[in-house]
């Protein structure tokens, strides 16, 4: 897969919260998977990961912000 292949497969600015975990899955199974490392597809799976893991991060905020909105009223 080329660094242009992995850009083009994913469209972070739409991801959803289990779309955005199956990337952060795949990429660190993909590291795993390696025998060496292979630092020009390692930048673009970094770069790939933190997109992915801020809309992770992002969603389990608003998730808490409403559950904490919730039982505050209670």
């Amino acid at each position: 897969m080329t660094k242009a292949d992995i850009k083009s497969s994913v469209d972070h600015s739409t991801l959803d919260f289990k779309q955005a975990f199956a990337v952060l899955k795949q990429n660190a199974e993909r590291l795993e998977a390696q025998q060496e490392p292979d630092l020009d597809q390692l930048m673009v799976i970094v770069e790939e990961s933190m997109q992915a893991y801020k809309v992770c991060k992002q969603r389990i905020k608003a998730v808490q912000d409403a559950l904490n909105q919730t039982f505050e009223h209670d």
